[in-house]
């Protein structure tokens, strides 16, 4: 994928990797995916190494990608809090994507990759700004949102991990970096579980990013609180998957049934757990039949907008 950054209406930067492929022969509903990544990683998550890349399926079906540095990562403007009120970060951040970051992705990549529709693709701390992106945009005009997937989420989290990783936050920093040995034990499973390649271990230092420690805190400590408050009011198309072996999540059926009844104006929900995957699907063996998921939810959700929300 190539990089880029581009100018923001309000003076900021959004900066990530995009694919354009040509379109796949013959006239169709083509959706602009753009991918949000998880906390401690940057763009580069869906673009690890060509063999990664989600481009592997997307350009085969004429799909374009752009993938974000969320705001705080990359060359991404990172909105403050305003001071003295109870707006989370992850509020905060889920607002400036809608109202600044996907209208210009929009604006820059919608004509010129011929899409019809945005839809996005979202993991993990990733998961909780895109839902909170997907409903902010109700009612806009300034881009077509035709889908919402997310994956490395639920509705509730593993209170041993979540625990531990709040151990390890010191009070008034503003970043955090993870060990990466750490990371592919909670991330991959590794080297428990074989779930993953021992071989992508040697990109985790690579792959690692300083992670803002507002959206750190509130995944952990806030999130689960507020969520519903999001989902419930979503009125586009949900596909959700959570892995057999996710570290971080909860991922029983009863507790993916939870998740899905939290989104109760979609048109239609997906949902599956992953079976053996680890919370990284991306970088798992699972990974192509979980890219390939997603991008044809992509395909079916761009017709779907299409032929329902004609002006």
């Amino acid at each position: 994928m190539k990089i880029f950054s581009l100018q923001l209406d309000d003076g900021g930067r959004v900066s990530g990797r995009v694919s354009l492929p040509p379109a796949a022969p013959g006239k169709g509903h083509r959706p602009l995916l753009v991918c949000f990544h998880g906390g401690s990683y940057d763009s580069e998550y869906f673009d690890a190494t060509p063999e990664y890349s989600i481009t592997q399926i997307s350009d085969a079906l004429g799909i374009p990608v752009v993938s974000i540095d969320r705001p705080g990562y990359g060359d991404t403007t990172q909105p403050a809090i305003p001071q003295g009120e109870t707006t989370t970060y992850a509020q905060v951040q889920g607002k400036y994507i809608n109202e600044q970051i996907l209208p210009r992705l929009w604006q820059e990549y919608g004509t010129q990759s011929e899409a019809t529709a945005i839809v996005l693709l979202s993991h993990s701390i990733g998961a909780m700004m895109a839902t909170i992106s997907a409903a902010c945009c109700a009612g806009t005009t300034k881009y077509p949102l035709a889908g919402l997937i997310t994956s490395g989420i639920g509705a509730e989290t593993n209170p041993i991990v979540a625990q531990q990783f709040k151990s390890i936050v010191t009070p008034g920093q503003e970043f955090m970096t993870f060990d990466p040995a750490i990371k592919d034990v909670s991330m991959l499973q590794l080297p428990h579980k074989q779930l993953a390649d021992p071989a992508i271990t040697e990109f985790t230092a690579n792959l690692n990013r300083p992670t803002p420690i507002g959206e750190f805190i509130d995944i952990n400590n806030t999130w689960l609180s507020y969520w519903k408050k999001y989902s419930q009011v979503i009125d586009v198309p949900l596909l959700y998957g959570i892995s057999e072996f996710d570290e971080l999540w909860t991922s029983t059926p009863e507790i993916m049934e939870e998740y899905r009844d939290a989104f109760p104006s979609c048109p239609w929900i997906e949902s599956s757990i992953i079976t053996q995957a680890p919370h990284c699907i991306e970088l798992s063996y699972q990974r192509r039949g979980w890219q390939a998921k997603c991008c044809g939810f992509a395909l079916e959700c761009a017709t779907w907008y299409a032929l329902t929300r004609r002006d």
